[in-house]
């Protein structure tokens, strides 16, 4: 490796949280000296005054593979325009190269050697990209800015003395270094992006991040739509926008603050969804992720240890070498696989999880699992049951397909906002009340609507069921037409000789060998139907693989009869499937990958992402189209 530990800007995986792991190491150890110093360096336009002739001169004799190609960039100078006039560029690396940051690290190489070199009581020195960081004794520190500041301006390193930097606990009131340089108080310092202080720096930093988040959180409401608002809110603006920080500030120093994101989360939910307050049990299911039948807006206090832990983990070695100790070990790691085990039931030890790769990832999933099963074991059977059905493969594919109404993938904001209620289980209406749809005959179906609104899902009354069929019958032609199979679509029946049956939704002809055609019947059952409810099901799927047996009892025989392969294809409202739909699925979409040179895994997501957010809408219809209708002043 050509950097080694002097650069964790290139090709060193976690070199960030290395550095700022070292920092605080050094500053809760030799804190209390007022003679340690610590400088952050930084460069006036460093990438784009970066001298190119020493670039070269280091790409040819370290990367000698990469010259060509380096020359080839950069030996001349681009030409640039400004208006009508030419202007030539000849410093620094272009903007969007992808080998800048490798070329610039090449040039400003040297450079850190030779501080380690003429310096090594130096307690630390790193360079993530231009960012430098010295540690060590006040004079030799010094040194190295006047020894940066001297030899600096022959690579195009030309020093901004006034984003210059000094900082340490104890901090001296008398320094050598010039006026111009910012002195931070001692209380803490903001480092690569994460704080380095006092719990009440650490707080106040934290604070200042949220206050911001909420001001680009107030605009969300001006979306106007609920899927793209949910999209952008768990996706841009909630556990991601502080990972960083989990991940390089230990739990401890932020017990206060989660909360206080958390809250923050809680009250942006409780607006997309336009309630007047979410209680706790539905924002902990609503924090659980997609596929264990959550939304995936994930609390902080939940994995604030994983992520600390991971990064720990990923940078035990590299911090080790940063500090010059073989036998490193981060401060506070055991007491937070203690607290892992006595919540989840697992154990960990340093050792064996310093081998094992996505670490957060691993201690995260174990959490939420736990979570998953302790919050199932306190609830009701239906919400058990909906909980298990939110779980099946493909079953929250509508929350994170994006909302594209070209493909089928947007969902109207009413029905999207029911689907997330009906999901999280929160109560839809404030009291039972007879279903007002209407039968063929003309009268209405009368039976009690309940609060959670799982009538209007099953309702054989009105449209809606009607309407879902043939939505998800007629996009699963269009997928077997794309594989390129003769599929016809069967709306009449008397299909088969001497009977009134239809063979199924859709025909293939020749699909199958052995058969001249092969007959596909979508079904969809409830999985919160009044006989299902009252029985806390042990596993997913039990409702989809009834109604699928159910189809094969009353079409196969006669299909085989008459020569006809027949599929059933059996969904829950919720959107899970039997095996047997997914095994249609793989097929088709590889034909049609086949065809037209797509990949199969995007040919298939997208199809599983139709049909996903087709049971939703239907079900967040079925449910709005059954609501008192509102009294208009209006009305004769």
């Amino acid at each position: 490796m050509i950097f080694g530990s002097l650069q964790v800007g290139v090709a060193t995986q976690g070199g960030g949280e290395a550095a700022i792991h070292a920092v605080r190491k050094l500053a809760e150890e030799l804190g209390n000296d007022p003679g340690k110093i610590m400088l952050k360096v930084d460069f006036s336009n460093a990438f784009n005054m970066v001298d190119r002739t020493e670039m070269l001169a280091q790409t040819y004799a370290k990367l000698p593979g990469l010259y060509k190609w380096t020359e080839f960039c950069y030996a001349q100078p681009a030409h640039l325009f400004f208006g009508d006039v030419p202007l030539s560029s000849m410093a620094g690396v272009q903007q969007g190269d992808p080998l800048g940051p490798l070329l610039f690290s090449l040039v400003l190489h040297p450079l850190a050697q030779r501080i380690v070199r003429d310096f090594p009581k130096l307690n630390l020195s790193v360079w993530y990209l231009d960012d430098g960081t010295i540690i060590g004794d006040m004079d030799d520190v010094h040194e190295v800015f006047e020894l940066i500041a001297k030899e600096g301006p022959s690579l195009g390193l030309n020093l901004n003395v006034k984003k210059n930097e000094i900082w340490w606990p104890t901090r001296a009131e008398k320094d050598p270094f010039p006026g111009d340089v910012d002195r931070i108080g001692n209380n803490g310092v903001k480092l690569l992006g994460a704080p380095i202080g006092t719990k009440a720096f650490t707080e106040e930093f934290v604070k200042k991040k949220l206050v911001s988040l909420e001001q680009v959180c107030k605009s969300l409401r001006e979306v106007n739509d609920a899927q793209v608002e949910l999209g952008l809110f768990r996706g841009c603006l909630s556990y991601n926008k502080i990972n960083h920080l989990l991940r390089t500030c230990p739990p401890p120093l932020l017990e206060q603050c989660l909360e206080k994101f958390d809250g923050h989360f809680q009250d942006m939910l409780t607006e997309i969804l336009r309630i007047p307050s979410l209680p706790e049990d539905k924002w902990e299911h609503a924090s659980l992720p997609t596929r264990l039948s959550g939304l995936g807006i994930t609390q902080t206090k939940s994995v604030a240890g994983a992520a600390y832990v991971g990064s720990c983990m990923l940078t035990l070695d590299l911090v080790g070498d940063l500090l010059g100790r073989s036998d490193y070990m981060p401060d506070g790691v055991a007491e937070l696989l203690a607290l892992h085990e006595e919540f989840a039931g697992i154990s960990h030890d340093l050792e064996s999880l310093k081998e094992r790769p996505h670490v957060q990832k691993v201690l995260s999933d174990e959490w939420h699992q736990a979570a998953f099963k302790k919050l199932k074991e306190r609830s009701s059977t239906r919400t058990q049951n909906l909980m298990l059905a939110g779980t099946m493969a493909h079953a929250s594919d509508w929350l994170l397909a994006p909302p594209i109404p070209g493909l089928g993938l947007h969902m109207k904001s009413d029905s999207f906002r029911m689907a997330l209620k009906f999901r999280l289980g929160l109560p839809i209406f404030d009291r039972p009340f007879s279903c007002p749809a209407q039968g063929r005959e003309g009268g209405s179906c009368g039976v009690e609507m309940d609060v959670y609104g799982d009538h209007a899902i099953c309702c054989n009354h009105g449209t809606s069921r009607v309407f879902r069929h043939n939505n998800l019958r007629d996009i699963l032609s269009h997928a077997a037409k794309a594989a390129g199979l003769s599929a016809v679509v069967v709306e009449k029946k008397n299909q088969i000789a001497g009977s009134k049956r239809k063979p199924g939704d859709i025909t293939v002809q020749q699909y199958h060998r052995g058969f001249s055609s092969s007959a596909f019947d979508v079904t969809v059952a409830h999985p919160l139907q009044k006989k299902h409810i009252e029985v806390a099901m042990s596993e997913a799927g039990v409702v989809a693989q009834e109604a699928h047996d159910r189809k094969l009892q009353k079409s196969l025989q006669v299909c085989v009869e008459e020569g006809i392969q027949f599929v059933p294809l059996a969904w829950e409202s919720t959107g899970g499937a039997t095996e047997s739909v997914h095994e249609v699925v793989r097929k088709w979409t590889n034909l049609e990958a086949a065809r037209g040179g797509y990949s199969p895994a995007l040919i298939r997501q997208t199809l599983y992402s139709q049909i996903s957010c087709c049971l939703q809408r239907h079900l967040g219809q079925a449910i709005l189209d059954r609501q008192d209708e509102l009294p208009c002043a209006r009305a004769l």
